[in-house]
């Protein structure tokens, strides 16, 4: 008797163990089909569609999306990795008090990668200064330059030091406006980060000492506005969880390791027209100050084009944008009717250098128009 239950033990753990198996994943399939047109999808069930593998496909990404213990199993783990082991996920560099940097910073650029840079800028500068508009580069150093004494040792290298001098040499011998962006930065670093630690964009303290930069360099190199009327102002602060934090761990886990997200404080100019006053710039559409750039100009947390405004006393006009490094915005710009429409005077192309070199400088990545930055870290977070 004792056989036959041994027997019929070693039957039906197996039976119960793959039936729930079955039942839990086809459970999960048919669940995750809640649209209309998932479930015309998932209908179609055949053998065919387990076969060619798209069961496959589609299961794992539920397994990805939909187990109910995800996050916290990311968030555990992700705690046990940066307590234990002082890392994180592939492509953060984890520095000293909470400095995190993403890995892309700490390649070197070849300078034929520069030269095809420089060659690619003249021409878009040849371009614009047809219309009438001169560009003016500002060129962003890395954050692992600005910080390096926050690195680990064995990451400190001078990649990105020569990648900034390389490329502000090369656009300075083929005759363009360049502002030393660097050099501003590393003065305002006493007096306040210019960087983000969590993070890998500039603070607005960053952003307000490379405003000043640009506002020297036009100075310096003749460029003359007409001066505005400009009311500026300090605002609420908000707090940001670093991107780089979620290749740590997600926010819901990061305060038991003592991340914490960081306070922004905010600050907003705006032209303030004179009562009865005329259009200075005449009856057209035309603008004195066009911004063109990746995240760390589009993103308004920054305060970027507010403090050109206020440094420079005239109005600004920000068509960069986030997740497309900084070559794609120009390309956009120059393939719109946006130049036409409203044309600037300038034209201020912030252009962060640890972008050189990358296969996505001027094309999107994919061509569903997300463009080619904002994959996993190390690929781009700008």
């Amino acid at each position: 008797m004792s056989s036959i239950r041994q027997h019929t033990a070693t039957l039906l753990l197996p039976t119960v163990f793959f039936g729930y198996a079955i039942y839990a994943n086809s459970t999960m399939l048919f669940a995750a089909a809640g649209s209309e047109a998932e479930a015309a999808q998932v209908n179609d069930l055949s053998l065919s569609y387990v076969i060619d593998g798209e069961a496959t496909r589609d299961l794992d990404a539920l397994y990805k999306s939909e187990l109910p213990h995800r996050d916290a199993a990311v968030g555990v783990i992700g705690n046990a990795r940066y307590a234990l082991l002082g890392s994180g996920r592939k492509g953060v560099i984890v520095g000293d008090d909470g400095w995190f940097f993403t890995g892309e910073e700490f390649k070197r650029v070849k300078p034929t990668d520069i030269e095809s840079a420089v060659n690619q800028i003249g021409e878009i500068r040849k371009k614009l200064a047809a219309a009438g508009i001169e560009l003016v580069m500002v060129p962003l150093p890395a954050k692992s330059d600005i910080y390096t004494e926050h690195l680990p040792d064995m990451m400190r290298n001078d990649a990105m030091v020569t990648a900034y001098g390389d490329f502000s040499t090369a656009l300075s011998q083929a005759g363009m406006t360049v502002v030393d962006t660097r050099t501003a930065m590393l003065a305002a670093k006493p007096k306040d980060e210019v960087f983000l630690k969590s993070d890998t964009h500039w603070t607005p303290a960053g952003a307000r000492a490379t405003a000043e930069a640009v506002q020297n360099t036009f100075r310096q190199s003749g460029i003359l506005l007409a001066s505005e009327q400009v009311t500026a102002s300090w605002e609420t602060p908000v707090d940001v969880w670093g991107d780089l934090t979620k290749y740590i761990t997600s926010p819901d886990y990061a305060p038991r390791v003592g991340l914490t997200p960081e306070s922004v404080p905010i600050y907003r100019a705006s032209v303030t027209e004179a009562e009865g006053s005329e259009d200075i710039f005449g009856s057209d559409a035309s603008v004195p100050v066009m911004l063109v750039g990746t995240s760390y100009s589009a993103n308004e947390n920054w305060s970027f084009a507010d403090f050109l405004r206020q440094t420079l006393s005239t109005d600004v006009v920000n068509v960069a944008k986030e997740g497309l490094g900084p070559g794609v915005p120009m390309m956009d710009l120059l393939e719109g009717q946006v130049l036409t429409d409203t044309p600037p005077s300038v034209i201020v192309w912030e252009f962060p250098v640890r972008y050189l070199g990358t296969d996505t400088l001027w094309t999107r990545k994919t061509n569903a128009g997300n463009g080619g930055h904002h994959g996993p870290v190390g690929e781009g977070n700008v």
